[in-house]
């Protein structure tokens, strides 16, 4: 080299390869490059020196050494030209190489950078056959194969492959008028495999014929197991971008974070590592609960669900610590931070992380990642490698996973916020659905349920308005059924104001036409944003003690009425009347009158309004759920308004796509004015209802729970009444948030659930000395089983009571068997 000091050197693709006689330095054969850089216009060269002479080239010492046929192991030329040169074996010539370089600096310890050169291996033409003239000491190295065993043989034998395709495509390229390359498998002479590299040079004569080929072979092994290394991590990140990308913020409930935290794993668990899983931390009062949210692995998968509690006063967690490195290796946490009620030691017992063993693992050390939200970690995502383990960029890879997932956790955290607030707003603004004390003299249930895919917050209400107490017998009711368009806080809002608009409005106005008249002028010069429809009903006792509905439509739904039974006995067909009259266009459209309609009722008549998420879903046209709802209020049996509720949200689906809001009157018939008992009716054993937070609602679950015992004919309903009070008096002074009742007849008891929005969970307790307090859950454990269960939100308190007469607890409590 004709530098003083060491330098690292990158061979590009030969410029030029020549074959020479030796001594005279006639050109026997010449490469395409070789022949351009000469000249073509002037024809192929003659001799070196020609070809010399043409490039040109400076002149130098080299060239006498290969005239020579002396070899010639690399000199640097003027012009970053690299030349190497080899006499053939056995015969007078000589193969001269010259290639471009690029000088490649040294690394920081001043070592030069240093690459094996490929094998090389010379063929000739003869007799229309390709041989094999020479091989070099390179080419014996990468094959393992001695030279003597491929000279003089057919080219083919370069390869060792049995695979008859990429001898095919070996063979195709020695007979390209081109240089090609080609990878195949090969095999050594050991047995082994590797990925063989040839790139295979014609060597043309005077007359453009191909006189011999120049192969070169290289294991790329190693280099395409690097490439594909890479193109793994980059894919890999490609598609955690993706999921991160698709899931944007649809993230409404806990099971769609897990559905994309599970394909974050997915994606980790198929490419880079052996498994991984993501441990959720949900904080509630007094500590957080820990939670397998997703897994992927053999090993890992069946560990989903797996959950541990820590308490706010327990010691802080080096993996929980929002400190905490971005990657840490569980074998270099000290005992402390691997011992019991730890995370690490809880993560080593269910079996996530293999237990350590003075410092070191079975195979690679598990990996953990905190994800970071903007204030504290949110969860924690454990990797398990290979037993080969990661490398440097394969960590940046998973720190970059566990940035993603994290990224996810904020982004459902701040979409559960202010879906929280939105539903806290749009729950504040709904009147209670107890229905019991709706209007007096009627059978009145009402039901909202927000979108059951996203659990997302919309403009669906109702509104039930009482009948003055002084109005005397011509006091009007009023019920209202509306939906604003869109599923966010401005909805939310914007219903707000349409109900507040619609109360302001019947108060002054009884006729329906004119309330919905006034609602567009108000809503007009409120300037409400979101278009809304609604329809608005009264209902008024005549004094021959029947009662008349009129109504009135802004671009709703059309309520449904349905009559006496046509049939006999209770399960006799009804007939269906669809109120399609009435119906003018959106709230706020247009200053034209509005009509109203007017029905007589008789006992027994059922009405019900409702907004389209009862009847409309992806594979169900709103016309076609119509038909469906009026044919199962035709078919219902129920005999009390909640049981009605109750079979229309089980004939059409139990989980909306849109929010549904639904309002059921039914006038009751003669023997129920009298408080005769009502006669046991074949209806869904189940009821709800929803109630707000306060001391009003307890007499309201009582006299519900009263009467759909009796409607069910259940002997149990004083001790029923008495648990329900408990609960509910429980929920109201110990909790928050709207409260839920619900009842369900199961064969041989009754279960009660009371769900509020606090996770504290309820205890029995001494009764105090004073006789103040401490006997309610102490009374609810003497009547039946009983126990708890978290939610998302809070709790559900559950009891169980015999429905004999005679029946007693079994057990205080229990695990809900539900």
């Amino acid at each position: 080299m004709s530098a003083s000091s060491p330098q690292a050197l990158a061979l590009g693709e030969p410029a030029a390869v020549l074959l020479l006689a030796r001594r005279t330095g006639v050109l026997l054969g010449a490469d395409a490059g070789a022949r351009e850089l000469a000249g073509a216009v002037q024809g192929p060269p003659r001799t070196l020196q020609d070809f010399l002479a043409r490039v040109p080239l400076p002149a130098a010492a080299v060239w006498e050494h290969v005239t020579a046929g002396r070899p010639v192991h690399g000199e640097l030329l003027p012009g970053d030209l690299w030349c190497s040169a080899a006499p053939v074996p056995g015969r007078e010539e000589v193969l001269l190489v010259l290639t471009p370089v690029e000088r490649v600096h040294a690394d920081p310890a001043g070592v030069p950078v240093v690459a094996a050169a490929p094998g090389a291996a010379l063929s000739a033409v003869r007799g229309g056959r390709l041989v094999v003239d020479v091989v070099d000491g390179a080419w014996t190295r990468t094959t393992g194969v001695p030279a003597v065993h491929v000279e003089h043989r057919p080219a083919h034998h370069l390869l060792r492959t049995r695979d008859e395709r990429a001898l095919a495509e070996f063979e195709r390229a020695l007979r390209s008028p081109d240089p090609v390359s080609v990878t195949v498998l090969d095999q050594r002479a050991d047995g082994t495999d590797f990925l063989h590299h040839v790139r295979a040079v014609p060597l043309l004569d005077r007359a453009g014929a191909v006189c011999h080929v120049l192969t070169w072979h290289s294991d790329v092994t190693r280099r395409t197991a690097a490439d594909r290394a890479a193109g793994t991590r980059l894919d890999v990140l490609t598609r955690l971008d993706a999921v991160v990308r698709d899931a944007g913020e649809a993230l409404g409930t806990s099971r769609e974070v897990d559905a994309v935290l599970q394909e974050v794993v997915r994606v980790l668990g198929d490419q880079l590592v052996e498994g991984a899983l993501v441990v959720r931390v949900h904080e509630r009062a007094g500590g957080a609960d820990l939670e397998v949210a997703a897994a992927h692995g053999r090993r890992l998968h069946p560990l989903v669900g797996r959950r541990t509690s820590r308490s706010r006063t327990a010691a802080p967690d080096p993996l929980l610590d929002a400190c905490t490195r971005e990657l840490t290796d569980l074998d270099d946490l000290d005992d402390v931070a691997r011992g019991p009620g730890s995370v690490a030691g809880w993560l080593q017992e269910i079996g996530a992380a293999p237990q350590a063993h003075r410092g070191a693992t079975a195979g690679a050390p598990a990996l953990a990642v905190p994800l970071r939200g903007q204030q504290d970690v949110l969860g924690l995502l454990l990797v398990r490698p290979h037993p080969s383990g990661l490398g440097p960029q394969d960590r940046a890879v998973v720190v970059g996973a566990g940035a993603r997932a994290g990224l996810l956790l904020e982004n459902a955290r701040l979409h559960a916020r202010e879906h929280a607030l939105a539903e806290t707003l749009q729950r504040s603004l709904l009147p209670d659905s107890a229905g019991v004390a709706g209007i007096d003299g009627l059978d009145v249930w009402t039901f909202y349920a927000p979108n059951a895919d996203h659990a997302q917050v919309g403009g669906d209400w109702y509104d039930v308005l009482p009948a003055p107490a002084d109005g005397g017998g011509s006091a009007v009711a009023g019920i209202v059924v509306g939906d604003v368009v869109g599923h966010d806080v401005e909805a939310a809002a914007a219903m707000g104001q349409i109900r507040s608009v619609v109360r302001s409005a019947a108060h002054d106005v009884d006729d329906p036409g004119s309330v919905l008249m006034r609602v567009d002028q108000l809503a007009g010069g409120l300037g409400i944003g979101r278009m809304a429809s609604l329809v608005y009903a009264t209902l008024q006792r005549l004094d021959d003690g029947g009662w008349e509905m009129a109504w009135s439509s802004a671009g709703h739904l059309p309520p449904l009425l349905r009559r006496g039974p046509a049939g006999e006995g209770p399960v006799g067909e009804h007939r269906v009347e669809v109120l399609s009259e009435a119906t003018g266009t959106l709230v706020g459209l247009g200053e034209r009158p509005r009509p109203t309609r007017e029905r007589a009722l008789s006992p027994g008549d059922v009405l019900v309004l409702y907004t389209d998420g009862l009847i409309e879903t992806r594979s169900r046209p709103m016309r076609d759920g119509l038909e469906v709802l009026v044919e199962v209020l035709a078919r219902s049996g129920a005999r009390d308004a909640a049981g009605i509720g109750e079979e229309l949200l089980a004939g059409l689906g139990e989980t909306p796509e849109d929010d549904t809001a639904i309002v059921v009157v039914r006038v009751p018939e003669e023997s129920e004015l009298a408080d005769e008992p009502p006669p046991t009716a074949d209806t869904p054993r189940r009821r709800r209802w929803q109630l707000p937070s306060e001391p009003s609602s307890i007499g309201k679950a009582r006299h519900a729970t009263l009467r759909a015992c009796a409607v069910w004919g259940l002997a149990c309903g004083p001790r029923a009444e008495i648990v329900v009070s408990e609960l509910v008096a429980n929920a109201v002074l110990h909790g928050w948030g709207t409260i839920g009742l619900r009842l369900f007849d199961l064969e041989g008891h009754l279960r009660i659930e009371v769900e509020d929005d606090s996770p504290e969970q309820p205890q029995v307790v001494d009764a105090r000395p004073d006789g103040a307090g401490g006997h309610g859950m102490r009374l609810v454990a003497s009547l039946g089983r009983w126990g708890s269960t978290p939610t998302r939100r809070g709790k559900v308190v559950w009891v169980e009571i015999g429905t004999a007469e005679n029946s007693t607890a079994e057990n205080s409590t229990g695990e809900d068997p539900a």
